[in-house]
């Protein structure tokens, strides 16, 4: 069993721009659904959609709760293609200690792959549509 500490600096480096900066005039559209692993709702976890082959704008990202996300920062995710990157966990039932207080244990559910910029998820944001996309990991 893993703690994930690099998933606590990874989500520290992730909130930080979520409220800097103001809306700028790329097209945006917010983007929401689930996320499963093997079918399985992921308890907690981050979504990011980092974009690619001449894609403008930067990277979006959302927290995932009890399988669901909504990436609506900014104003959401820029128009274009994007990598979709999933780190994907579940408490352990145990607590950490730290000096602000106590959070849950987490551990890595998802192949480590998606997790980063090896993940093979890729889709593509356009007016079209409702905004849902909804993704399956595996183990």
């Amino acid at each position: 069993m893993r703690i994930s500490l690099q998933f606590v600096c990874l989500a520290l480096i992730l909130i930080l721009p979520l409220g800097c900066g103001h809306r700028s005039s790329l097209n945006r559209k917010v983007i929401h659904g689930s996320v499963t692993c093997d079918g399985e709702s992921v308890p907690r976890g981050i979504v990011r959609f980092v974009p690619i082959r001449g894609t403008r704008g930067p990277a979006t990202s959302a927290w995932i709760v009890d399988g669901q996300y909504r990436a609506e920062n900014r104003g959401g995710v820029p128009f274009g293609k994007h990598r979709v990157e999933i780190i994907a966990q579940r408490p352990t039932g145990k607590k950490i200690k730290l000096p602000e207080g106590e959070v849950d244990e987490m551990v890595d559910i998802g192949a480590e792959q998606y997790a980063g910029p090896r993940s093979p998820l890729i889709c593509e944001v356009t007016a079209v549509g409702d905004g849902r996309m909804d993704f399956d990991i595996p183990k």
